[in-house]
């Protein structure tokens, strides 16, 4: 009986380990009985198949440059975001962009190869009369698809651009070493995801649908992208269009898994192997890489480079995954390399060097006397700072809303929320961060405002906004502005403060300057001065070199020489800060935060609309300047516990160091310090429970 029962068991799990592994049932496909319905045209492939196709720029009959875009991981043809330029109408280009099989309205391809779909591209540029040749882009994935192309059918191929193509680890060409390397640079649960999509593909289903371990980041969509890209991303939320239900309305294992087996599996094209298709020179093949991605490592690209001479290898700097999503000026640049033909060449009979030789001693010196005072001319203008636009004068930004004025003639711009200040019981007052304003009060939203009765003031930081700059602005000013905006808004004897990341640093100086007047502090993920003397050498200096190179530059500019941080910030010779220029190093749970918020919570032209300088530049110096006071050498100010102290810091943020707040937390017993877990930098802004744990601590003391 014992065995039987065992035999029973071992039967009934694997019955259920089957099901689970097997992918689903036939998809759902366009056009058929419960599928979903067709919308764009579609032409029938030689297997009887249906490519779906989408046709963008001028009309095919009047291109002079006929273009086939091949699309990426997760992606479809209507995101053709290279065709958004002027040269499409200058230089009379026709694009079309295709559903690759699976994906949107084309139909899947069991059978799926890097070879089949390049006769799939073959046969539509066949049947739409592209021509003996055409041009051919692919983005991210729809890379692969083009080392496809060049090697399968190079004859019907014009000319060829890989903008950021996904590598195969797994190339025979690559040295070990430096592949592993890169393999490495991925999140781990990604090497995972490719390592059964490499040796078990038939697992590929069941490992990114199971919920025991995380599958992949990329079909997931919380993939590793940098900061270039997140400004990118930023701009496509902001538009309101998203494809991406689109994409894998037949289900995503005939799309998204079919891509990984196929991208990342055994196969017979390795690209270090392929011959210059064009060996007379009559067309063009492009590789162009961000030296910031962080989906496909840079290395790799290079050593492509290498191994190809015949590639034009192009690679962007400060650049991240989405730049063919971006500025109009690389698209131009993609396109006017591909389609023109442009390539380096030292041509003897066409180049000739002219030099010019001043033949008299005294010409020579007065030439360098010229060039010297125009330096120094050129030099001065550039190192001093604009004169700022005032709101509310000639030519400056109108003020749209209320301001006080303070004691040395300066306005500051403020903004209420929360319930009427006469029937609160708590009134707060916050601070912004770095590039912010009093508009992003996110504390504003959550439901204990109106349950606590929670009357919240924000306002514009001096220089922000519509508040008057201050070039005086120290630590101490800005706290006895804070308060003299409590006295003017009769906001009571005492009152609470948050401060989240820049504005943090704020909050300390209330601490110091006028701890009288507060209640109780909150501080989220406040910005620290690497600089602080509390803070042990070796221990401050291997957070400082946790942040990109461009930022430790910036920060020791801002340190030791603050009359140049505005033209360190402005130049165009050296990557100036991350931060200022809106490329922060935010990490993957910053990234699934931006692709939430509206547009309508973002405003960063209000926010310097008087001038980078008195906002962001004047933060700099102030901020990672020499202080008169080291916040760890403050005493509680609190000492019969009517108030407390609060620091909220994620562990996964990428701006702020966590070594340094556990540090600042260490020395200051009376803090009480929060880490979140798997929390980057702008985890208040995720969702309202942070909100409401940080308004709960402080102001009933709920832990």
């Amino acid at each position: 009986m014992s065995w039987k029962i065992r035999v029973v068991l071992l039967i009934g799990f694997v019955a259920w380990a089957y099901r689970p592994f097997r992918p689903p049932p036939p998809p759902r496909l366009c056009g058929t009985k419960g599928g979903p319905p067709l919308v764009g045209p579609r032409i029938q492939l030689r297997d009887g198949r249906n490519l779906s196709y989408k046709e963008h720029g001028v009309p095919k009959e009047a291109a002079k440059y006929k273009v086939i875009l091949v699309h990426g991981f997760s992606s479809s043809k209507h995101e053709a975001s290279i065709t958004a330029t002027d040269l499409v109408e200058k230089l009379g280009i026709y694009f079309v962009s295709f559903d690759r099989p699976g994906y949107g309205e084309s139909d899947p391809d069991p059978k799926r190869t890097i070879k089949s779909l390049a006769l799939d591209i073959e046969e539509l540029g066949l049947q739409l009369q592209l021509g003996a040749k055409f041009y051919i882009i692919g983005i991210s994935m729809g890379g692969q698809a083009v080392w496809g192309c060049l090697k399968y059918i190079p004859h019907r191929v014009k000319g060829a651009a890989l903008l950021a193509p996904v590598v195969n680890y797994w190339w025979p060409s690559f040295p070990p070493a430096l592949a592993t390397e890169a393999y490495h640079l991925q999140p781990v649960q990604d090497q995972w995801a490719l390592r059964v999509a490499r040796h078990a593909p038939w697992l590929v289903y069941w490992w990114n649908t199971q919920k025991w371990f995380p599958g992949s980041s990329v079909a997931a969509g919380t993939q590793n992208f940098t900061a270039p890209d997140l400004q990118i991303i930023a701009k496509m939320a902001a538009s309101g269009v998203s494809h991406k239900a689109y994409a894998t309305q037949q289900g995503v294992h005939e799309s998204y898994h079919r891509d990984m087996m196929v991208g990342f599996g055994h196969r017979d094209l390795d690209p270090m192997q392929l011959e210059d298709p064009f060996p007379h020179g009559e067309g063009s093949v492009h590789l162009w890489h961000g030296t910031d991605d962080g989906v496909v490592p840079v290395s790799l690209q290079r050593y492509i480079a290498e191994e190809l001479p015949w590639v034009q290898y192009h690679e962007l700097p400060n650049a991240g995954h989405l730049f063919s999503c971006g500025e109009t000026a690389v698209k131009d640049a993609i396109l006017s390399k591909l389609l023109m033909a442009y390539k380096m060449r030292l041509n003897s009979h066409k180049d000739s060097c002219i030099i010019l030789v001043f033949s008299m001693a005294a010409m020579f010196w007065k030439a360098i006397a010229v060039l010297l005072i125009a330096l120094l001319a050129w030099s001065y203008q550039a190192l001093c700072p604009p004169t700022p636009r005032l709101c509310g004068t000639t030519g400056g930004p109108s003020v749209e809303g209320p301001r006080i004025r303070l004691r040395d003639g300066r306005h500051l711009a403020y903004m209420e929320h929360g319930v009427s200040k006469e029937t609160a019981n708590y009134k707060i007052i916050l601070v912004h961060g770095f590039g912010s304003n009093k508009n992003e009060a996110h504390f504003a939203r959550s439901a204990l405002v109106e349950k606590l009765g929670i009357h919240l003031v924000s306002f514009d930081r001096p220089g922000y906004g519509e508040s008057d700059p201050d070039p005086k602005r120290t630590m101490e000013s800005i706290a006895l502005d804070i308060e003299e905006l409590r006295d003017k808004l009769a906001l009571g004897p005492k009152f609470y403060i948050i401060g989240t990341s820049m504005g943090g640093q704020v909050v300390w100086g209330c601490l110091k300057y006028i701890s009288h007047r507060l209640a109780g502090v909150a501080m989220i993920a406040p910005v620290v001065n690497y600089w602080w003397p509390g803070f042990p050498a070796k221990l401050a200096t291997e957070a400082y070199y946790e942040q990109f190179p461009q930022d430790q530059w910036a920060l020791r500019v801002a340190h030791y020489a603050p009359s140049l941080v505005y033209w360190w910030n402005t130049q165009k010779w050296f990557p100036p800060s991350s931060v200022a220029a809106g490329r922060p190093n935010f990490t993957a749970p910053d990234l699934q935060v931006l692709a939430k918020l509206s547009a309508s919570m973002v405003n960063k032209d209000y926010s310097t609309q008087q001038g980078l300088f008195e906002s962001l530049h004047r933060d700099m110096m102030i901020g990672f300047g020499s202080w008169d006071f080291d916040p760890m050498d403050l005493d509680n100010p609190f000492l019969n516990r009517e108030g407390s102290v609060h620091v909220w810091q994620g562990d996964n943020d990428g701006l702020v160091p966590v070594t340094l707040q556990r540090y600042i937390a260490k020395k200051l017993p009376w803090i009480q310090y929060h880490e979140m877990p798997n929390a980057g930098h702008l985890f208040p802004h995720g969702d309202t429970t942070a909100t409401d744990a940080i308004l709960n601590a402080l102001l009933v003391g709920d832990k």
